[in-house]
């Protein structure tokens, strides 16, 4: 009778565990619109929701009916771009986060209607709904356990970008991890990700880096350093491209580090994104390392401003880290022709945008600006990611060992899952044609 009841009870358990289903709704072998829709028996919940923002008009996620609540990773668009869409219809939708990521998102979602506003693109959001979604944040700490019916969540440090955060959903008996996007190494702006997680039965993870390594990044500085000194002795003037948010005042604290005897400016999104991730000081590796570093640095105001300090060697932080908008443009604008003049991309480059182009063939074409420019100046390629490089992506898999992985957020998931499967695990890379599944 025993050995009856164990059998029925192990059957019921199966049965509860089918109930549980993960539908991909984008980030399959791209890079963009992340979002992930997880359903049981009693919750609907989508995990990030974002936007591919190098495409012209921008792709978003494939559409989902209305969810419980939304877990967001972190800030950047191509996490958080599309979640507006839901409050074109809903006054209120929970959405949970680390509590820097509401500013940050609120900074980054303005700015993209405005940039579309620019282009001539229409988004399918208004700034209505954009003022809706951040007034529906409910902001969490990490390591604090919280509900969603049933469900419970736990946020761990991603390592990422400031706020960033691997989610934990405990549901029908399953840990499931959703990585966001994932660095394990410390950076001089934030600390590394959580290393002391719980048994994780399904992973679904990044994938961004898992066909190549990163370089080291003391010789990454040390390279980015070599440039700016070159170009200063040369009486020039060195634009240093990022992303507003983590890249910008990584590459500020690296300079710091090394010594600041020279003018250097901070222009374009990153005035605004500094400001707010030096209010949550605790997210910060070193408390009072931004401080330290403003105070050598000296914000652009405004174009007049510009057109002031490039007529004088000088040292230029700016957005625009894929070429295809921002104060970038400007710059490249004025000075592509100067010999003496140098331009660093510290950012991943998107196949498609500028930034790509001009490294494989020197020409700048931009035609949302109507740009083709063959550049005079020095131009050079730096990785300065915050992604996990391929045999950290392997080691952290081994390390949390866990039953089903789900491949996502990169070019080649496809091969990288052939290599997990390879390597004994059960993986799976989602495409548009097989995208959904029951864990």
């Amino acid at each position: 009778m025993k050995r009856l009841k164990k059998k029925w009870l192990m059957a019921q358990k199966i049965i509860v565990n089918d109930m549980v289903l993960l539908n991909f709704l984008g980030g399959m072998s791209e890079v963009g619109r992340s979002g992930i829709q997880v359903e049981t028996k009693t919750e609907n919940i989508v995990l990030d929701y974002g936007t591919k923002i190098q495409e012209i008009p921008p792709k978003f996620p494939l559409p989902v009916k209305k969810p419980d609540a939304v877990i967001l990773s972190h800030c950047h668009l191509d996490h958080c771009g599309g979640i507006p869409i839901f409050f074109k219809t809903n006054s209120f939708l929970p959405i949970y986060s680390i509590d820097v990521t509401k500013p940050l998102v609120e900074l980054l979602l303005l700015d993209s209607l405005k940039v579309s506003r620019e282009e001539g693109v229409e988004l399918p959001f208004t700034k209505q709904n954009v003022e809706k979604t951040v007034k529906s944040f409910l902001p969490k700490k990490y390591h604090k356990k919280f509900q969603i019916g049933k469900t419970k969540i736990t946020f761990y440090d991603a390592g990422h970008i400031p706020g960033s955060a691997m989610t934990l959903l405990e549901v029908e008996g399953k840990n499931i991890l959703y990585t966001g996007d994932l660095n394990v190494s410390n950076t001089r702006l934030i600390k590394g990700a959580d290393r002391d997680l719980p048994k994780i039965d399904i992973l679904i993870t990044e994938s961004t880096y898992s066909d190549r390594e990163h370089p080291n990044r003391k010789s990454q500085e040390k390279e980015l350093i070599r440039i700016i000194e070159d170009t200063l002795s040369a009486d020039g003037i060195c634009l240093v491209a990022g992303f507003a948010v983590g890249r910008i005042d990584e590459l500020l604290l690296v300079l710091d580090a090394y010594g600041i005897d020279y003018p250097l400016y901070i222009d374009g999104m990153a005035k605004k994104a500094i400001t707010i991730i030096n209010q949550y000081k605790n997210l910060l590796r070193v408390s009072d390392s931004l401080d330290r570093a403003l105070e050598k640095t000296e914000y652009v105001k405004d174009e007049r401003m510009r057109k002031r300090i490039i007529r004088d060697p000088c040292v230029i932080l700016t957005t625009g880290g894929m070429l295809s908008g921002g104060p970038i443009v400007w710059y490249i604008k004025k000075l592509y022709n100067r010999k003496n003049c140098s331009l660093v991309l510290t950012s991943y480059q998107i196949e498609g945008t500028p930034g790509r182009t001009l490294l494989q063939t020197g020409n700048y074409i931009n035609p949302k600006v109507n740009l083709n420019l063959k550049l005079s100046m020095f131009v050079q390629k730096l990785d300065f990611s915050t992604h996990l490089g391929r045999s950290e992506l392997f080691s952290f898999i081994k390390r949390i060992d866990p039953e089903k992985i789900f491949c996502i957020h990169g070019d080649h998931t496809e091969d990288f899952s052939a290599e997990l499967r390879d390597r004994g695990y059960d993986a799976y890379a989602p495409l548009a044609t097989n995208r959904t599944f029951r864990v």
